[in-house]
């Protein structure tokens, strides 16, 4: 019996890519997820997430980490008008079914508001068919195996916001309430009238901030003419 646990990371943020990592244990090796003390990604510190991502990856049966990039967030937004439920759904499903041998049970953390509907549409959308599908708000918290993918997507995610500061500086945490990720967005889009690619710029934030300096432009031109 294989069982598959998945969970996202980086649903919020106005600055980076959104991450799904997923963890398939059998049966009989799932004891090891308490033995390297996987506990939601949440609770624990970037340096302990690390070293129990690696256990993680030594003792599972498989996993996957897959990550989709502010650039491709972008594109399913404007080009085939996908909320980010929809871009969960579809790629929560597209990396259930690259696993193989496929998992027997599955359980998810739930982004829909339903729980129950967003595990009904995750099944739909396998080309397998499993034999239980468990889908739960906070689920990271409540089953050790989700908690064991939201640590590798967080993990991953950590990851790639470090790439960026390495290429634009300080940009804080990517969140929208961040004050150092407004500050950089504002400095950045009023030098450069237009965002970095690892910005989703249909995020509410990134569209005040625009109209912001465009309108801080036209009163600067107005005032030129006074």
């Amino acid at each position: 019996m294989r069982i598959a646990g998945v969970d996202e990371a980086g649903r919020g943020p106005v600055i980076g890519p959104l991450v799904i990592g997923c963890v398939v244990y059998s049966e009989e090796k799932i004891h090891y997820l308490d033995q390297i003390g996987v506990d939601d990604s949440k609770t624990l510190s970037p340096r302990k997430r690390e070293i129990i991502a690696e256990k993680i990856k030594e003792t599972c049966d498989n996993f996957e980490i897959y990550i989709l990039t502010p650039e491709q967030i972008n594109k399913l937004h404007y080009q085939n008008h996908l909320t980010l439920n929809q871009m969960e759904e579809r790629f929560f499903a597209e990396v259930l079914n690259s696993l193989k041998p496929h998992p027997d049970k599955i359980f998810l953390d739930a982004c829909d508001t339903k729980e129950d509907r967003f595990g009904q549409t995750i099944g739909s959308m396998l080309s397998f068919k499993p034999k239980k599908v468990v889908s739960k708000h906070h689920g990271d918290s409540i089953f050790r195996i989700v908690g064991a993918g939201s640590i590798l997507a967080k993990t991953a995610r950590d990851l790639e916001i470090q790439r960026y500061k390495e290429i634009y500086g300080e940009i804080g945490s990517g969140y929208p309430s961040d004050p150092t990720t407004q500050r950089f967005l504002y400095k950045y889009y009023k030098t450069h009238l237009k965002f970095p690619p690892i910005v989703r710029t249909w995020w509410k934030t990134a569209e005040d901030i625009q109209k912001k300096v465009n309108l801080e432009r036209t009163q600067k031109k107005l005032s030129d003419f006074t």
